[in-house]
């Protein structure tokens, strides 16, 4: 759901122009103390997590990462954010509240062991 969604807003892009100036960022802080190598965020209404916003960067302990959401805060502002470390385990804040240059600190306490 969440691939055909960004397929569709790329298509429609001409008509449909959101300056990146309009698109809010915020900061990833890693304070898990793991390093991170992977994450997500996707508006809580979607089922897919869609991209790695990380790309192929890492996220050592105690560093930050800036990232532009893709959506105005006034069409989506309820994210879940997903970070998984070297050992593949995932950290998550479910339905957040963003706003722009919002700083989002992920700790041992967001670890969630999924069955």
């Amino acid at each position: 759901m969440k691939k055909v969604l960004c397929a569709a807003v790329f298509l429609i892009g001409g008509i449909y122009a959101v300056s990146a100036q309009s698109l809010p960022s915020i900061t990833v802080i890693n304070n898990t103390g793991y390093t991170v190598y992977t994450i997500y965020i996707s508006p809580s209404a979607d089922e897919e997590w869609g991209e790695d916003v990380l790309g192929d960067r890492i996220l050592v302990p105690g560093e930050s990462f800036n990232v532009r959401l893709a959506y105005p805060l006034t069409e989506v502002s309820v994210y879940d954010i997903c970070l998984l470390d070297e050992d593949d385990d995932a950290y998550y804040k479910w339905e957040i509240t963003l706003t722009n240059n919002a700083r989002i600190s992920f700790t041992m306490d967001d670890l969630e062991y999924l069955e």
